[in-house]
């Protein structure tokens, strides 16, 4: 069966990627029979993103800015029954629509791909291995979320957070669906990874989703996320509230 799909890219001053990101996108629809349309978000970028989707034809909406609330509102937008929601430093495989086609069925009501770096390092090599595992620890959104939209619509969507919309969204999921893995991978930049090295980075990511996992609000996790400061961080439990004794995790799924 062939599905018509809608790829959703929520962006904020994403020219370099976006740039680099779109031709491949229409170079595949233009070569398939897959009907499939383009729908970028932009949350007020203030470089030239949207003068690089507007001439590329794509179609293009602005919103508030916060990944959820633009892959919702993309998500409004969209007609086809398959939202693919990617985000813009995330490399596509060239078959990925023909992935799709083959394995999506009724029986699967979200998937996400496995995810490889654009960097040989064994460490990279080590977190790319567990990425074939759904876990809290394992499955975010730059792995690409595929997701039927009529499931998507049970959900009632992503949560408006500026982060950890994916985690929630995939934790609400899992109570309906298992979470199927592609065993194909879509490869993202280690730059992100490479400003404070990638056992720091993931250091800070694990203790910020047990920090969701106890209960500590979006918006405090956001703050600390784009603040490295390493007292914060090592102070979290006096920031989160979280306290010995007092707060038991009964285990949220990511």
């Amino acid at each position: 069966m062939n599905y018509k799909y809608s790829v959703i890219i929520p962006t904020l001053n994403e020219e370099t990627k976006i740039k680099s990101l779109l031709p491949k996108l229409l170079e595949y629809k233009s070569s398939l029979e897959e009907q499939i349309e383009i729908i970028v978000v932009d949350g007020k970028s203030e470089d030239e993103t949207k003068s690089i989707c507007v001439k590329s034809g794509v179609i293009f909406l602005e919103s508030e800015t916060g990944r959820g609330i633009q892959m919702n509102n993309g998500a409004i937008a969209a007609s086809g029954e398959i939202l693919i929601f990617l985000h813009a430093d995330t490399e596509l495989p060239e078959n990925i629509f023909e992935i799709i086609n083959e394995k999506f069925s009724n029986k699967i009501q979200l998937a996400t791909f496995r995810l490889k770096f654009d960097d040989t390092k064994m460490l990279y090599k080590l977190y790319s291995f567990f990425t074939k595992f759904d876990s809290v620890f394992s499955t975010f959104g730059d792995q690409v979320i595929i997701v039927g939209k009529e499931f998507y619509n049970k959900l009632g969507g992503f949560k408006n957070y500026k982060i950890m919309e994916d985690v929630d969204f995939i934790k609400r999921a899992r109570k309906f669906t298992k979470i199927i893995k592609f065993n194909n991978y879509v490869i993202t930049s280690v730059k992100k990874f490479e400003r404070e090295g990638i056992i720091k980075t993931q250091i800070k990511n694990f203790i910020l989703i047990i920090g969701y996992l106890f209960g500590v609000s979006t918006e405090k996790i956001y703050e600390l996320y784009y603040n490295t400061d390493k007292k914060r961080i090592n102070n979290f439990h006096k920031i989160s509230g979280i306290r010995k004794g007092k707060n038991k995790v009964g285990f949220i799924n990511k």
